[in-house]
């Protein structure tokens, strides 16, 4: 029996342009699940999930406003997203459990994710979160929160840091849960940024890359695959340009070249494939990246890109 961790993404789960309600998003699930239901059944899976979309939103209504209860920290932000997208899937699995006849039962699973305090990423806030500010009220949350922000054509959002993933707190129980013939879906958005103090753990004003660590995750649990599903087809090399290629089946000594040519984007496909490979190279056997619209077909080879150590 193979394990596998399914990597879905947050914005594959809210397409541009669609109306950012519950029941859209849980409908995207569905599909994803329902796709997958082979996989699920007879793999020994884990699921994680990104939580770009839906962290920002629910940031959103945590701001802080006259008259209204202060708003909650970005690390408490990301436990609310890991419980919102969680039900959805839950919700979807039960369907698609009920309709194909699986007999596995679901785990949602709140999930840390253990951060150094001295890494270079608090030095350097670089992930955008978060609404657009105009200039007064960049000067005005500045001056009053110290936040980090970036200029964008919009407007100023803020920025936090993206450190990498140390550790996966709750590893052990998410196996434990797999070995016991569970589905367990777990790290949403990466999981809770945490630090270790002198009591235990506490959550950091961080943003930790979902894809990389799925990727932690599934070398720490020895698992055979990793499969990363967005809202693209596959990787391209000159995408966008003339000689654009998509890539089907590579080595991992071909991705590295690709990377080191700078062929992805820093805030697109480049922190898949760097996941990807950070899975191959700490003895995971495939990486595949594709269209969660298509994840069976991803998943059999069929369509997407297949990373592979030879």
């Amino acid at each position: 029996m193979t394990r596998v961790v399914i990597a879905l993404g947050g914005n594959a789960l809210l397409l541009n342009g669609e109306r950012r309600d519950y029941e859209t998003q849980a409908g995207h699930a569905y599909d994803a699940l329902n796709s997958l239901a082979e996989v699920i059944e007879k793999e020994d899976v884990i699921i994680t999930h990104g939580n770009g979309p839906q962290v920002g939103d629910i940031f959103l209504r945590n701001q802080d406003m006259p008259g209204m209860p202060p708003g909650m920290p970005l690390h408490a932000c990301g436990s609310m997203s890991q419980g919102l997208i969680g039900e959805m899937i839950l919700e979807a699995y039960e369907k698609v459990k009920k309709e194909k006849g699986i007999g596995k039962d679901v785990s949602v699973i709140i999930t840390r994710t253990l951060v150094d305090i001295n890494d270079s990423g608090f030095g350097n806030p670089s992930k955008p979160v978060g609404q657009i500010f105009t200039d007064n009220e960049k000067e005005e949350i500045e001056s009053k929160r110290g936040w980090k922000f970036t200029k964008t054509e919009k407007g100023w959002r803020r920025v936090v840091p993206s450190p990498f993933p140390q550790d996966i707190l709750e590893k052990r129980i998410i196996e434990n849960n797999l070995i016991s013939g569970f589905l367990p879906v777990c790290a949403g958005g990466g999981g809770i940024p945490v630090v270790a103090n002198g009591s235990g753990f506490s959550g950091v004003e961080a943003v930790i890359d979902k894809d990389l660590a799925s990727a932690v995750l599934a070398y720490m649990l020895e698992c055979d695959e990793l499969l990363i599903l967005t809202d693209v087809p596959c990787v391209y090399i000159n995408y966008g340009k003339p000689g654009q290629k998509a890539l089907g089946n590579v080595t991992l000594q071909q991705m590295e070249s690709y990377m080191n040519d700078n062929q992805f984007g820093k805030g697109s496909m480049g922190p898949k494939v760097n996941a990807a490979l950070t899975f191959l190279k700490h003895g995971g056997k495939v990486a595949r990246i594709g269209d969660l619209k298509d994840a069976i077909n991803v998943y059999r080879g069929k369509s997407g890109t297949h990373i592979s150590v030879d």
